[in-house]
């Protein structure tokens, strides 16, 4: 019963050869190529997959196009082949082992060298800096006080790797005087087998020479370089010895590892964080992500995240390798911005998002009085009811803006904070607002304000209206998100509720940020922030202005 299954097995994969050959066949005319044998295993793939596959022997754009789906079909093919020969081998024998190998788990791999890395530049004060700024030395290589014993390390003419007497004599070295990557390869076989290997590394600027030999610190221990004596390793560079060869690497000092762009140059307050998630502090004027039409190079909250958070801890599950914010905040605003580290954070804040469970506030100063109908007037628990963030002792009265943007429904509750008095703004009043969206059309507040009631947020230069109003520009936009409350995307997981109960009392609460719901079921995370200093200084400075002038 065996030996059937096996000839059935046998005959399928003998078919799906033959069609995938037939397929290949006509996506190019050098497939016929193969040398068809007696026997399926001993058909050749090597040359013909390289020649069938080559853009020159294309014979017009469609077969180019093919190219890809003739490589899909190869590989098909090859994983056929293997299976025959291990079926055929087998059919001798009772054991019956169908496994196919195991693909090697790449993701596995890069998350472990994620981890490595993280852990290796959250130590990087530890080692000795190289060239230029941003590198450290984690390895170096002594050369010998007499030079090296023996040169030529490859001899049976292995082709690629180890030292030969052509390479010895072509570059004229010695014993005391050889080139750099020639002393990679004699002080470290393993990492540099060969020239090639050992010039990329040189290119790559890894490599730092310092002249002569290098001291210790009797205080640590540890080696020290003297910038004076460096300079960083080049392909034609000599070395002599009592040099010492350093290898360096970027590291960022605890940030993200593999970033090797400069950090921006603005800073990106965080004002909380954990393995899973981060909620950041976005400076106005900055752009949360580089477009196409306005490049904003590294003037991005994009570019500067891998700089401002840390890596999650290892042992993480479905890290991101950089992070990336959940939503979007316009380039003028300033405020409160959520960034995901894990791939199930991003989900989770994602469907908060969809879901409406994320509950932001605004503050804007608004050019004007906005009016505040009785119509449309409701209680602090008519608002807590219509789902957003009001704590339950609330008193004030609130306004409902219910118009709709796009044709999509879009729904804004506010309420007047403070009156100030101003020489330039409409009516001679500037009013200060916080505003809680329910939903998050494109420009929400921004239209509300500026459409429904007529008073359009100070320095927005898109909705203003011009006239007047543009002597209140250029201080930027006045509209800041300073408060945030959501679910944990991480904790209110069965996993996640025993990873945060097991934490120590410093960090289980994140610093007052966390807190569970009123029956106990959910933790929830709460950020809030103190509005920007222009917002305080400019109505100052506008009341003091009336003051003095106005009744001139």
């Amino acid at each position: 019963r065996n030996k059937q299954n096996i000839q059935q097995i046998l005959f399928y994969n003998s078919m799906r050869a033959f069609v995938l050959f037939i397929i290949m066949s006509l996506h190019s005319p050098l497939m016929f190529a193969f040398q068809i044998s007696s026997s399926l295993k001993k058909v050749s793939l090597s040359y013909t997959a390289r020649m069938c596959l080559r853009p020159s022997c294309c014979r017009s754009w469609q077969h180019s196009t093919l190219q890809y789906s003739s490589l899909r079909a190869l590989s098909s093919l090859k994983q056929t082949r293997y299976s025959t020969i291990r079926l055929l081998s087998m059919s001798n024998s009772n054991e019956i082992d169908l496994d196919l190998p195991q693909k090697i788990n790449y993701t596995s791999m890069k998350t472990e060298s994620f981890f490595n890395d993280a852990e290796r530049d959250a130590n990087f004060i530890h080692y000795p800096k190289g060239i230029p700024e941003g590198f450290f030395i984690i390895k170096h290589y002594s050369l010998p006080p007499v030079g090296f014993d023996n040169l030529v390390t490859n001899i049976d003419g292995t082709e690629g790797y180890g030292v030969t007497q052509e390479e010895v004599d072509r570059l004229d070295i010695d014993n005391g005087n050889v080139t750099l990557p020639i002393a990679l390869m004699l002080l470290d076989s393993e990492v540099y087998p060969s020239l090639s290997r050992a010039r990329k590394s040189c290119r790559k600027g890894y490599i730092i020479i310092h002249r002569g030999p290098i001291s210790v610190n009797k205080d640590t221990g540890e080696p020290e370089f003297d910038a004076d004596k460096c300079i960083r390793g080049r392909v034609g560079d000599r070395v002599y010895p009592g040099d010492v060869i350093g290898i360096q690497v970027r590291m960022h000092g605890g940030y993200y590892p593999g970033m090797n762009a400069e950090k921006p140059s603005f800073d990106l307050p965080v004002v909380y964080e954990d393995d899973h998630f981060a909620i950041v502090n976005k400076p106005a004027g900055v752009a949360v992500y580089s477009q196409r039409k306005e490049s904003h190079g590294m003037l991005s909250v994009r570019a500067a995240l891998p700089f401002a958070l840390r890596p999650p801890k290892r042992g993480t599950l479905s890290i991101i390798r950089r992070p990336v914010s959940v939503h979007r905040l316009d380039k003028p605003t300033s405020g409160l911005l959520l960034v995901a580290k894990t791939k199930p954070a991003m989900v989770h804040l994602s469907m908060q998002f969809v879901k409406r469970k994320v509950k932001k506030t605004y503050t804007a100063i608004l050019n004007g009085i906005p009016s505040e109908p009785v119509e449309t007037c409701i209680s602090s628990r008519e608002a807590i009811e219509f789902g957003v963030d009001i704590h339950p002792n609330d008193q004030n009265k609130w306004q409902l803006i219910d118009e709709s943007l796009d044709e999509k429904s879009a729904s804004t509750v506010w309420r007047p904070l403070k009156y100030v008095k101003s020489l330039k703004a409409r009516d001679g009043i500037l009013t200060l607002v916080e505003m809680k969206p329910k939903t998050g059309r494109y420009h929400q507040l921004r239209r509300h304000m500026a459409w429904v009631k007529n008073c359009p947020i100070v320095g927005d230069t898109v909705y203003d209206g011009g006239g007047d109003a543009m002597s209140l520009r250029g201080r930027g936009l006045f509209l800041c998100s300073n408060n945030v409350s959501l679910e944990h995307p991480h904790y209110n997981s069965p996993e996640g509720r025993k990873e945060w109960e097991a934490l120590p009392e410093t960090e289980k609460w994140g610093h007052g940020a966390i807190s569970l719901s009123d029956d106990g079921s959910t933790v929830e995370v709460r950020a809030s922030i103190d509005l920007p200093n222009k917002f305080h200084n400019f109505l100052e400075n506008e009341g003091e202005r009336y003051e003095l002038l106005g009744e001139q």
